[in-house]
């Protein structure tokens, strides 16, 4: 309830005339005391503001179970303080932008570590280095990393200003008057034209279409593109557009509050003393765009952040990489590294000067600060020297270290950026990097969570073939070889043959099976050019068809041919309309307005209907049916049917499942039940969705009596639905087989093959659709994510916990019975003893047997293959998922998987499946789903989508990738990546991911290595200087180390390093496994460089020392003075840090010679000009070294010791236990390039699951169309079958076959030949 005090009259209540009874005081205090904890209280309205309202609502008090809106009545709705229309995604303003960020920034450990060491530099007592050396690298980081947020938050507002600064017409005083859609509040009355995007989530009032009804997309919400119905209350539709009445109208709303249900609405409009019902039919939401209406009118009840959209969008989150988590973990370790250091000298300081250094102080004096007495003297020195030498030291993690890797992150972007073969030429697309700081952690990632609509499809279906009467059409075959071609749209004519597929690229496979076509293939004349329609004045130049027999059927008037076409374009609920004089067709699915489409480029073209007839016309000819009634489509129906009268004949046509058809199919002899059973079961092996056509002839008297009772259904008031199920089942009796369609959904261009090498990459694929089941299991054999190779494909589609709780169970139980009779991994030589010849597991496992894949999906040439291809094992290693799983999960269903009870059994069944499909999901199930994979299985993942309902998945995961499709740009936005089509995200990962974290990864090992061997010589140092924090080095070589001489080497190999090409990485996906483990950097190999880092350091320091220690020249000068030696140390180091990057580049280009040789050279021109132009404190020390010997054998002799180990444990390394891609680098400079594999063809041999547009299909507007009010809303449909329920189980025993074709080899080691 809402709290009101007793001055609110109860009218508000409902119950006017009555009076309110005030409980005794202690009770009224008690419960208000306890609605004061439960209902959020706004401020009261001031009084000047107060007086102005309704004397019956000046106490009103918002609730949080309820909202009340009065249309046109912004007074009274200001004081309940709703959202306006105002939003805002960006992160900072003007005034927050400082603090919030430097915030941010901080929260990097290394920056506020450099923070504190700034502090202590500027305190004289401790410091032997000047401030400026910690605080110009400081300041640049943090300079750096500010301009780069700026500027991408800069972009969010200039979206967010775009989009508040969209004109809307809102009704004021009665008139329409323009605002931006920032200024619409809760309560207005707006009005929305054709085309245009829905303001905000309103309620319809009124409508330019009869009887109220309008017709939105609803793209960016659920990424369906085909249109849906709302219908307004007739009482309300009854204003039309008298902007006077809807001025006036003066309804109040009770309705619930914001949440981020897309398909659930609850509220009463109470108007003129009657309550009305209102639901989600009667709802436009943001984000929608008005289709085929004029003009709508609605008032807003939710704005801005409280709209659906907007709830369903999820928070901006600040990403950081795996690196950066590391980095941020080992920063630690390191400080603690230098603070145990610096303990040890400490101690060791203080020690020194109590025995030795107090009775030296005629020549080292103590600082004034320090006590006379020798203990407590050595105490404060000791103390002192402890900040002295973390001041000295701490360049053991330099600032450098984070200025590299910005710059390095930010060239890599640009590279990504400039990747031509990411281009894609018809919309002009650049891929682009939105964020700068992510690039490495794209060669790591292990889960892709995809959207289906636009992003794997065009969401574009295509009439691809079609059996009449027991023959074939679409098949293009070679007249002398016989043998099927593949057509490619771009370039006609492809190569024939089917073995010698090579991908679809852009056009359509037509791969003919053991089961053919009817006629003869050498009888079929073979056609590369699509056929040319133009006869017809009103084809589409877009539709393109191959196969010639089936046009001149059509011209000859084949009476089967005639019929088939006939049916198509009269059997649907598709809408015409005339748009710039051209007529173009609205249907409710796009399956549907293909068959539409296709009859119309064959010469029967569907012109219009009425309420009571439809107007085709045939190869010119007008023809006129009248319509008699529609048989709806339902989810347990699976057909629609019309019933029409022409010239005295009565027909019924109907199109639906085949399964569905056969069984109502009018037994006869012949064989054209069996030919088009061979080519349904052809075309579901290609992946095309098949529809069966049927019709039969009706007597005027028994169709009269059926009508009768069809009538008397129709009005029932109980069980309707049943009872019209009941009547159309008497009639779709005794039909007559007309033929079959098969219709493709065409995936975008390469996505198989991008599927594929991902998968090879091992990397798991999910796809999260708001499509309806079917349609995502059809697109999931589409593109290979589901295979006839897998063990089994589950379904989860439970409607309540208990279902969906047996239902994982036995999920679970199926994945352990395979697990335990058909182990991954290599098997023992016993277990290939006992193999059978068939290929069945004797032994225990003897009745449990998988079907081989009819394709592998990539294959390689022999010379690739330990012992030839038959040696291969086929089940190699763990990775190998031949017997893997699928599972297919549907919204509803999944709101009880992530249910806390249920959440670890549902990621215990999906972690075992290899491919996992979500249909029905909303887009905050997206990200939940993100979010699961994520506290799970602390695993990289990335989301990819185009739509605005792609958003909060995208904004989950660690990576979100955009693609610029024809849904808007809401994606692209909210992305860190862009792309134009999927397949170049196979390039974004497999090229730029591990081309960036293998750059990086060395990058950071090298890093650590030079400092660790540049920092700790003082260290080492220390010993021999009475632990005095004295430096090895000159203060300016300290202070240039990092930013001169070993800087751009390293920046570099950062950014053009590559152990293998572009080419190579795509053709050999497990070059990315490396990432999955991070095996390239992590703490074991930080470990390593340090100690490297250390030894060098070691050897760095004692050999020149020893050499020089109480050494003489020739001349009998000395050597052993504390400047000569930091100079010989110095340049031994520099000369170590340049082999050592030399030898760690393995791709030479013109900027690493430069840079590399260039810095060595650098030194001596910069410690030349520093020490004698500026007059250093080393003036003449590095000449004095240089022209003697011993500073050449000592350098000669230190590097020999330093390098030959290096050298030896790599040539080992590579030997013994040699990288995939070291191997081939070797290989390919020995031997020349590799050759390409093989791409997987698009098209699989794959169980039978037809009649995909059956159950994508939503329920018709047949109602609609015969009741004249042409369509209707469309109410919730029934739960769909299970599309899997007759697959055949995986557990039994099968019928012997053939042995299957042997198994492509996977890409190791092993089968690396080299």
């Amino acid at each position: 309830m809402c709290a009101r005090s007793e001055a609110v009259e109860l009218e508000v209540l409902g119950a006017e005339g009555s009076e309110a009874r005030v409980p005794p005081r202690p009770l009224r205090l008690s419960l208000l005391e306890l609605l004061g904890k439960l209902v959020r209280r706004d401020q009261p309205a001031p009084s000047h503001r107060r007086a102005k309202h309704n004397h019956r609502f000046r106490t009103f008090v918002s609730c949080e179970n309820e909202r009340r809106i009065k249309a046109n009545n912004r007074e009274y709705n200001a004081q309940f303080r709703y959202a306006n229309n105002y939003i805002k995604t960006s992160k900072y303003s003007i005034i927050t932008f400082l603090p919030l960020n430097l915030l941010e920034q901080f929260q990097r450990l290394a920056n506020f570590y450099f923070l504190c060491l700034l502090v202590l530099q500027l305190i004289p007592a401790i410091s032997s280095l000047t401030p400026i050396t910690t605080a110009i690298p400081l300041i640049g980081v943090l300079a750096l990393t500010a301009v780069k947020d700026a500027y991408d938050d800069f972009q969010r507002h200039q979206n967010d200003s775009q989009v508040n600064h969209r004109r809307a017409k809102t009704l004021r005083n009665g008139k329409l008057v323009e605002e931006k859609w920032a200024s619409v509040q809760v309560g207005d009355v707006i009005r929305l034209e054709n085309d245009q995007f829905v303001a905000a989530d309103i309620l319809l009032l009124s409508s330019s279409e009869p009887n109220g009804l309008c017709y939105i997309e609803t793209a960016e919400l659920d990424g369906e593109t085909n249109l849906k119905c709302r219908q307004c209350l007739l009482e309300t539709a009854a204003m039309g557009q008298d902007d006077a009445q809807l001025g006036a109208f003066d309804g109040e709303i009770v309705c619930e509050t914001p949440n981020n249900l897309l398909n659930k609405f609850e509220g009463t409009l109470s108007w003129r003393n009657q309550h009305f019902s209102l639901d989600n039919d009667k709802i436009l939401l943001r984000g929608c765009v008005l289709r085929n209406t004029s003009w709508c009118y609605g008032v807003v009840v939710f704005a801005g952040k409280d709209t659906k959209l907007m709830q369903n969008s999820g928070k901006t989150k600040f990403k950081r990489t795996s690196i950066d988590r590391l980095l941020n973990f080992l920063i630690i370790g390191i400080v603690f590294f230098l603070l145990s250091m610096c303990v040890f000298c400490t101690v060791a300081c203080g020690v020194w000067e109590w025995l030795v250094g107090r009775y030296f102080q005629v020549y080292l004096p103590w600082d004034t600060l320090v006590p006379a007495d020798p203990t407590w003297g050595a105490v404060i020195i000791a103390l002192l020297v402890f900040f002295s030498y973390a001041i000295v030291m701490n360049t053991v993690v330099p600032i450098s270290l984070y200025v590299s890797v910005e710059v390095i992150r930010f060239a890599q972007s640009f590279l990504i950026n400039w990747d031509e073969k990411m281009y894609y030429e018809k919309t002009g697309t650049a891929a682009k990097a939105r964020t700068t700081t992510l690039n490495e952690e794209l060669g790591q990632i292990q889960y892709i969570f995809s959207d289906k609509t636009g992003t794997l499809t065009q969401n574009i279906m295509t009439f691809n073939k079609c059996s009449i009467a027991g023959v074939c059409y679409g098949d293009v075959v070679d007249e002398t070889t016989g043998e099927t071609l593949e057509i490619n749209e771009r370039r006609g004519r492809a190569r024939g043959g089917a073995g010698r597929a090579r991908g679809r690229g852009a056009g359509l496979l037509l791969d003919e099976t053991a089961q053919g076509r009817s006629t003869p293939a050498a009888m079929r004349p073979a056609s590369s050019e699509p056929l040319d329609f133009s006869f017809n004045p009103e084809y589409e130049p877009e539709f393109k068809f191959f196969d010639p027999t089936l046009l001149d059927a059509v011209k000859r008037g084949d009476s089967h041919v005639h019929d088939f076409f006939r049916l198509l374009a009269l059997c649907h609920t598709v809408m015409p309309d005339q748009k710039n004089g051209r007529l173009e067709y609205q249907a409710q699915s796009p399956d549907e307005s293909a068959l539409v489409s296709a009859a119309r480029n064959f010469g029967f073209v569907f012109r219009e209907r009425s309420p009571n007839s439809i107007t085709i016309e045939v190869m010119g000819n007008t023809e006129v049916y009248e319509l008699l009634c529609i048989l709806d489509f339902n989810n347990v129906r699976k057909r629609m049917s019309v019933i029409l009268r022409k010239d005295g004949e009565i027909r019924l046509y109907t199109k639906g499942a085949d399964n569905v058809i056969y069984e109502r199919l009018k037994a006869t002899k012949g064989d054209v039940k069996s030919k088009t059973q061979e080519h349904l079961n052809k075309f579901a092996g290609e992946g095309l969705r098949t529809l069966a056509l049927a019709w039969r002839p009706l007597e005027e008297r028994g169709f009269a009596e059926w009508k009768r009772r069809h009538h008397a259904a129709a009005l029932a008031l109980h069980d309707r639905d049943e009872q019209l199920d009941a009547i159309y089942e008497e009639i779709e009796t005794d039909l007559l087989l007309l033929g079959v369609t098969a219709i493709e959904d065409k995936l975008q261009d390469g996505v198989p093959e991008t599927i594929a090498n991902l998968s090879m990459a091992g990397i798991k694929i999910w796809v999260l659709t708001g499509d309806k089941q079917e349609t995502a299991i059809n697109i999931g054999y589409s593109c290979q994510l589901l295979t006839d190779d897998m063990a089994e494909v589950f379904v989860v589609d439970g409607a309540s916990y208990d279902d969906v709780n047996k239902q994982l169970a036995k999920c679970r139980d199926s994945i352990r019975v395979v697990n335990t009779f058909m182990p991954h991994g290599p098997r023992s030589s016993d277990a290939k003893r006992d193999e059978e010849p068939n290929g069945a597991v004797s032994g225990r496992g003897a009745n449990v047997k998988l079907n081989a894949p009819a394709v592998s999906v990539v294959t390689f040439s022999n010379e690739y293959v330990s012992g030839g291809a038959h040696t291969s094992e086929p089940h190699e290693h763990a990775n190998d998922d031949s017997n893997g799983f699928a599972i297919v999960v549907n919204g509803h269903s999944l709101v009880h998987c992530l249910h806390p009870k249920l959440e670890e059994k549902f990621s215990e069944v999906v972690l075992h499946c290899r491919s996992v499909i979500c249909c029905r999901v909303t887009p905050l199930q997206k990200a939940m789903v993100v979010e699961l994979i994520k506290k799970s299985r602390k695993a990289v993942t990335l989301a990819i989508g185009d739509g605005a309902n792609d958003v909060s998945m995208i904004k989950a995961a660690h990576i979100g990738v955009g693609i610029s499709g024809q849904e808007g740009m809401q994606a692209v936005l909210a992305s860190d990546y862009s792309i134009a089509q999927f397949r170049f995200l196979q390039r974004l990962l497999l090229v730029h991911g591990r081309w960036s974290y293998y750059r990086m990864c060395k990058f950071l090992r090298y890093f650590f290595y030079k400092n660790f061997a540049f920092t700790v010589c003082h260290f080492w140092f220390a010993f021999f200087c009475g632990f005095s924090a004295q430096t090895v080095f000159d203060e300016m070589f300290i202070s240039v180390y990092n930013l001169f001489y070993t800087s751009l080497p390293v920046l570099a190999l950062g950014v053009f390093e590559q152990d293998v090409s572009d080419a190579t990485s795509l053709q050999f996906p497990k070059l990315y496994a490396p990432g999955h483990t991070s095996q390239l950097f992590n703490k074991t190999e930080f470990i390593k460089s340090t100690l490297h880092g250390c030894f060098t350091s070691l050897v760095l320091f004692l050999i020149p020392y020893g050499t020089y220690n109480d050494g003489l020249a020739a001349d009998g000068r000395v050597l052993s003075d504390h400047m000569l030696l930091g100079s010989v140390v110095a340049t031994i180091l520099i000369i170590d840090n340049t082999t050592q990057i030399a030898l760690d580049t393995t791709y030479w280009t013109v900027f690493n010679h430069v840079t590399i040789w260039g810095s060595l050279v650098s030194y001596f021109v910069l410690d030349y000009f520093y020490n004698y132009a500026i007059g250093g404190p080393y003036v003449g020390s590095l000449t004095v070294a240089l022209t003697q010997p011993t500073f050449w054998f000592t350098a000669v002799l230190t590097m020999i010791i330093l390098m030959v180990p290096v050298v030896s444990w790599r040539l080992a390394s590579a030997r013994a236990r040699g990288t995939l891609a070291e191997r081939l680098r070797l290989r390919q400079r020995w031997r020349g390039a590799a050759p390409a594999p093989r791409t997987p063809s698009a098209r699989r041999a794959r169980r039978s699951v037809r009649s995909g547009y059956a159950f994508a299909h939503q329920e018709g507007f047949g109602r609609l169309i015969t009741s004249g009010k042409i369509m209707r809303r469309i109410p919730h449909a029934d739960a769909a079958f299970s599309a899997l329920a007759s697959l055949p189980g995986k557990f039994h025993a099968r019928p012997s076959s053939p042995p299957p074709e042997p198994k492509a080899p996977t890409q190791n080691l092993d089968t690396v030949d080299l």
